[in-house]
């Protein structure tokens, strides 16, 4: 496996059910990916899921991108954590972030403050797995509590804006985004996070860079898939980081055809390809790509997609 192979990762619970899951990610270790990694949302809980990734494979790395605080004290998250690093010792990685208003609204949940409380809540999930307890008053969180056993598990935020990005460099292990163009991460995200690591006298933590791919030169049907499967442009987080990027038009909540055109990698394998060696070329240090299906067989053009980029970067 490449170097540069194994620094790219995809999503692997977007394609309905347990079942199917479990044969993206064993189909993606053959391929050579160097990370599985389940999204937040959906019938599917990620944690258990991921209990049965780590029996079903063997090397590839697992992770969450990412997992929702709000609803999930990070005691829990330490305790479903500790079972899956012993069923698949040092290859789980956790992404958490506060989601949006609108998600937490429909489960009856305030969001209150998010920032403070992601970083709370990194506190208070490093201290349970690097020193086996927890004490800790905050916001948010008073919690004194043990959970008797260390392992290294990196834990990465969800970013989107700036001061996400600086709390990622200040006190996580890495960043995960989504939908970032590669000027708003080379001019935005990098700098913020490389700026509160030297603050902090560390180094920057890694930059993953998740990105939706396509390998469809059809353009009314990509158009098609992406408003259909992708609906964060209806969250003022994400219409506030593309306009910040330039993109005046995400200001109006929808999907405009340049935008998609912009944001998306979609075309032939060469095109996406390039796409995503644009992200490894302005400083990522993983991508992770979420196919999307589109036209008449949207599950051809998803795994159509997934062998396109191993190819590529093989």
């Amino acid at each position: 496996m490449s170097p540069l192979n194994s620094r790219i990762g995809i999503v692997i619970n977007r394609v309905g059910g347990v079942n199917a899951a479990l044969s993206s990610a064993q189909t993606a270790e053959a391929l050579g990916f160097g990370a599985a990694w389940l999204t937040n949302g959906g019938p599917e809980d990620p944690m258990p899921l991921l209990a049965a990734l780590a029996l079903k494979t063997d090397r590839i790395r697992l992770g969450t991108s990412v997992l929702q605080t709000y609803p999930r004290h990070p005691y829990v998250v330490a305790t479903e954590a500790n079972v899956i690093d012993q069923l698949s010792p040092g290859r789980l990685r956790l992404g958490v972030g506060p989601s949006h208003d609108l998600v937490m609204e429909s489960l009856g949940i305030h969001r209150d403050a998010p920032l403070r409380h992601l970083s709370e809540y990194v506190t208070v999930l490093r201290s349970l797995v690097s020193t086996g307890s927890a004490q800790f008053s905050g916001t948010h969180y008073s919690v004194n509590v043990r959970l008797d056993r260390t392992f290294d598990l990196p834990i990465m935020v969800g970013a989107l804006q700036p001061a996400a990005f600086r709390l990622a460099g200040r006190a996580a292990d890495g960043a995960i985004t989504w939908l970032c163009p590669p000027a708003y991460l080379a001019g935005v995200a990098l700098p913020a996070m490389t700026r509160a690591a030297a603050d902090s006298d560390r180094e920057r933590p890694p930059l993953i860079a998740h990105v939706a791919v396509c390998v469809h030169d059809v353009r009314n049907e990509v158009h098609d898939a992406v408003r259909q499967q992708i609906p964060n442009i209806a969250f003022p987080s994400y219409q506030r980081m593309l306009v910040a990027s330039g993109f005046d038009d995400a200001a109006e909540g929808r999907w405009s055809d340049n935008l998609i055109d912009q944001v998306i990698a979609w075309g032939t394998a060469e095109e996406v390809a390039v796409r995503i060696q644009e992200l490894f070329d302005i400083g990522a240090d993983e991508v992770l790509i979420r196919p999307i299906g589109a036209g008449a067989s949207p599950t051809h053009v998803i795994e159509s997609t997934v062998r396109s980029v191993a190819a590529a970067f093989e």
